[in-house]
């Protein structure tokens, strides 16, 4: 990360910067790493569970911000393994200014990215308001993921990308159709997480998501309200209802009618499921054909932290957590299908 950087001569003795730091990303690290180019030393302020708490900015999915500690940990790992410990010193901060006002601290320069300079702006004009000589503001380059946007950690929780910048949903599998191989149809068969029984589903606040008839009139059942439903009207690939309110839908909600064959998954199921996560209603995805591969963009389109529920034939109802390590593996399944031309 920061080869070819320990040794450049350093403009500043002392610079500070600031942040969240939430599920610390490649943007995060060279931000850091910029700082600690450009000085001797780098005082990194991170923001408390207070701070953020009580902040006016409203921050994307901020109930899964990691806490104080867990921030505090994955910057001090990464500090170590950079080798840049001794020149990198991590405080708590409740508030935009953090130690920038203290007369008995000799920083130099603040380091920010574009969209955290009004807040540069704002700390040396309290400087001088103080008698303090204003900081020389950095702005670091922004660092971008596979599409050309900025990396950063709303965007992660929002399962977009990974902490590399990695798009989760390949550009390429909303155009055409994916076509399931015969050598993942074993692996397929497994499932993807716990079997649920007694109806104990931990839902809490978990944006839910539900794929097939019976799963679906189960949570209807059991008013548990699912953000999105993906059906085909089939049980076991027989025909067994003709209208979602056999399923216990009310009849209010955003009905979406898709095509995808069997063994299919079609760029128009693909943007659907996209689409049914920004839609303020509750939705349910109509599919002609067959929707048991829809589990698969269901939880790579999802946010962190969402819950997907689907049955699988003689095993039970299975609930899969939508976390980091569970989109990567059903990327890397996605990866091996074949894409129609």
């Amino acid at each position: 990360m920061m080869q070819g950087l320990k040794n450049m001569d350093k403009k500043f003795n002392t610079a500070v910067l600031g942040g969240t730091f939430d599920h610390l990303h490649k943007g995060h690290k060279e931000f850091i790493s910029f700082a600690l180019a450009l000085s001797k030393k780098a005082v990194i302020g991170l923001t408390s569970d207070g701070y953020i708490q009580n902040s006016k900015f409203k921050m994307q999915n901020s109930k899964l911000i990691e806490n104080y500690e867990e921030r505090k940990r994955a910057l001090k790992a990464f500090l170590r393994e950079e080798n840049v410990d001794d020149r990198a010193k991590i405080v708590k901060i409740d508030d935009i200014y953090g130690i920038t006002l203290d007369k008995n601290i000799d920083i130099d320069a603040i380091v920010v990215v574009e969209k955290t300079l009004a807040g540069a702006e704002k700390i040396n004009a309290k400087r001088e308001e103080l008698g303090l000589k204003p900081l020389k503001i950095v702005i670091a380059p922004s660092v971008t993921s596979e599409d050309g946007q900025v990396i950063s950690s709303s965007r992660i929780r929002d399962g977009e990308i990974d902490r590399e910048g990695k798009l989760f949903i390949k550009p390429d599998w909303l155009t055409s159709p994916l076509i399931l191989p015969e050598n993942l149809r074993e692996e397929l068969r497994k499932s993807l997480g716990p079997i649920i029984e007694d109806d104990n589903f931990n839902i809490d606040k978990n944006l839910v998501i539900t794929v097939g008839d019976v799963t679906s009139q189960k949570f209807n059942n059991l008013s548990l309200n699912q953000k999105i439903s993906i059906i085909d009207f089939n049980v076991a690939r027989k025909k067994k209802f003709d209208t979602v309110l056999q399923l216990g839908f009310t009849g209010d909600e955003k009905v979406v009618k898709v095509e995808n064959p069997a063994g299919q998954i079609t760029s128009q199921l693909f943007s659907a499921i996209i689409k049914a996560f920004s839609r303020e209603t509750r939705v349910i995805i109509e599919v002609s054909g067959e929707e048991d591969l829809a589990v698969l963009p269901a939880i790579l389109a999802a946010p962190l932290g969402s819950l997907v529920f689907y049955g699988q034939p003689e095993e039970g109802l299975v609930k899969v957590l939508v976390s980091e390590n569970m989109k990567e593996k059903v990327y890397r399944l996605l990866t091996e299908f074949e894409i129609s031309s």
